[in-house]
């Protein structure tokens, strides 16, 4: 047998290179399905963080100022300083006597060259609640302006009620107020027909127009009005007109609303023109209230209205035993507006300074009586009525001590 030709090196080498082409492919074929690659997940969203507003730095807030401020308005200077500064000396005694640590007076000079007015707008310029004083009428028209801009209360001491106004109250004892509270009385006792002896000024004529006023209002009439100069030293035709009315028709009682020197010649000189003294009731204003007027014998038996003795005696006590000297009465007006502003700063937290709290129909109680104030700005007093005689006054008729019983 013939055996087959071996391949030549060629042929092995592309039976070789097929095989293993045979082989490639059958492994391909033979293999499992390939997995499709991964699929890449993309990552989670950080959560958004929003960051924190950061405000501004805040001022700390002021502390919460609770002090009552009280404007005090005084001739502290000048030629009136030294009775302002007395006037000074009872506000502090008041201050002393009822009101809390948080009580603050504020003191300003009306003397200054700014003047009331100027005194005025710098306790307003302090937050001042209320506003005390001034002194006197002339102060009081100059520093009124400010005070009602503002719509702050203001307590006056003086006594001229034609100032007064809503928010401006006169809490000096008034002449109409003496007047109206003697004529009362006199009429309670009996008295029907009134003359008066007045001097021809402002003043005068404001008395006159009380006294009128109050004759009729008690159902009395006026008999004789003699005016006479209140510069003149001759006093002899006054006094001669008022005895010939006297004469003429008679009257019950005769007012002078004079005081000092020149009551005491009128009272000397009436007697030597036939006027019985005897028999016609002197009266008089709080101008009577003079120890020299007590000992006039002329004098004895007239009444004149004036606050309560005993009350104003007491605060004197006081007053000279801390201060040295005696008081002007003057000073118990300050003294009770001073306790008058401590009671409002104590109706209720933060004080209650309204109109409907200021005129408090119960009114008040201080040194110079029961009070109350209206709110027209007038003040309705409870007065005494004193009787001149035995060298001193003597309570003829007492003060009321609540309105209740002061009203007719």
């Amino acid at each position: 047998m013939i055996a087959a030709p071996k391949p030549t090196r060629r042929i092995s080498a592309l039976a070789g290179a097929l095989m293993s082409s045979f082989a490639f492919l059958a492994l391909a074929a033979c293999a499992p399905n390939v997995a499709p690659p991964p699929k890449v997940s993309q990552p989670t969203p950080a959560p958004v963080i929003t960051p924190p507003v950061v405000q501004a730095p805040t001022t700390p807030a002021e502390p919460i100022d609770t002090d009552i401020k009280v404007g005090l308005l005084l001739p502290l200077s000048g030629q009136q300083g030294s009775l302002g500064r007395a006037m000074l000396q009872a506000a502090d005694m008041g201050l002393f006597d009822v009101a809390g640590d948080n009580f603050k007076l504020i003191p300003r000079d009306t003397a200054t060259p700014g003047g009331p007015a100027a005194a005025a707008r710098e306790t307003l310029a302090d937050k001042a609640d209320i506003v005390l004083g001034p002194l006197f009428g002339a102060e009081l028209k100059q520093a009124t302006a400010p005070v009602i801009a503002a719509r702050v209360p203001m307590v006056s001491f003086s006594n001229d009620n034609s100032q007064a106004q809503s928010g401006v109250y006169i809490l000096g004892i008034t002449p109409e107020s003496q007047v109206a509270r003697v004529v009362a009385y006199a009429a309670s006792q009996g008295v029907k027909r009134f003359a008066i002896m007045t001097p021809n000024n402002a003043y005068g004529r404001l008395v006159l127009a009380a006294y009128q006023e109050s004759a009729v209002k008690a159902g009395g009439t006026i008999s004789q009005v003699t005016f006479y100069d209140p510069k003149s030293l001759d006093l002899t035709q006054p006094v001669r007109e008022m005895a010939d009315a006297y004469k003429r028709s008679g009257f019950d009682a005769l007012m002078i609303p004079e005081g000092g020197q020149k009551l005491r010649a009128f009272a000397a000189m009436l007697p030597a023109f036939e006027m019985p003294t005897g028999l016609v009731r002197l009266l008089g204003t709080a101008q009577w209230q003079d120890p020299a007027i007590a000992t006039e014998p002329a004098l004895a038996g007239g009444w004149f209205a004036a606050v309560a003795p005993e009350r104003f005696q007491s605060f004197a006590q006081r007053y000279t035993s801390l201060y040295g000297t005696a008081p002007d009465p003057r000073a118990a007006i300050v003294y009770d507006a001073v306790t008058l502003a401590v009671a409002l700063a104590q109706s209720k937290e933060g004080g209650d300074f309204s109109q409907t709290r200021i005129t408090d129909p119960s009114g008040f109680a201080g040194v110079t009586g029961v009070f109350r104030l209206d709110a027209g700005g007038k003040t309705e007093r409870g007065l005494a009525v004193l009787e001149v005689g035995g060298g001193t006054f003597n309570v003829k008729d007492p003060a009321p001590t609540t309105f209740a019983a002061a009203i007719n």
